[in-house]
């Protein structure tokens, strides 16, 4: 039951990206912080909630792997874009980023947040459950941003949408100079 709290933390993205794209209500701006604490707070919740991986050397490789994706969700989210522009900044349109790892694909930080849970599931023991859900919640709101927020909210949106793929990373030389 404890998996289902981790709705509440999607609802309060979905919430933030609506209000940026359709109230722009200062107050609101705090949704995202707020979702994520309650998302590590569901997490943290749900280790040990199902049994991790039985080998040793397996649970280590799969929380090297969350720790990695961990990192890399937090560099993609906070640092290769200007996370006060992208997060704070209500008022008129925001430039996008098409450099970094935002050059590979619209929506990098859904591959580090699948990654990372399917890794607690298997150091951690984090239901499948919990992986499935998260997941798919999150294609749902990457969808509604790709969709409806972020070309109302991000100069250049359009154009960057025809020449990076949504999710699946392009690794084509154009893609990887933009990358580096």
């Amino acid at each position: 039951m404890r998996v289902w709290w981790g709705v509440l933390a999607f609802a309060m993205f979905f919430l933030g990206d609506w209000n940026d794209w359709k109230w722009g209500r200062p107050a609101l701006r705090l949704l995202f912080p707020l979702g994520l604490a309650v998302l590590a707070g569901v997490t943290a919740g749900l280790i040990g909630a199902a049994a991790p991986c039985s080998a040793l050397w397996g649970r280590i490789a799969c929380f090297a792997g969350a720790a990695a994706s961990l990192a890399l969700l937090v560099y993609t989210l906070f640092f290769a874009l200007p996370a006060g522009d992208a997060y704070m900044r209500q008022e008129g349109l925001r430039p996008v980023c098409t450099t970094g790892v935002y050059a590979l694909c619209r929506h990098p930080g859904f591959w580090w947040l699948l990654i990372l849970y399917l890794c607690l599931r298997g150091s951690l023991g984090v239901p499948l459950s919990a992986a499935a859900l998260y997941t798919a919640l999150n294609f749902l709101l990457v969808l509604f941003e790709d969709v409806c927020v972020f070309p109302a909210r991000l100069s250049g949106y359009r154009e960057y949408r025809r020449n990076t793929p949504f999710l699946l990373p392009r690794f084509g030389p154009r893609n990887i100079k933009r990358s580096v």
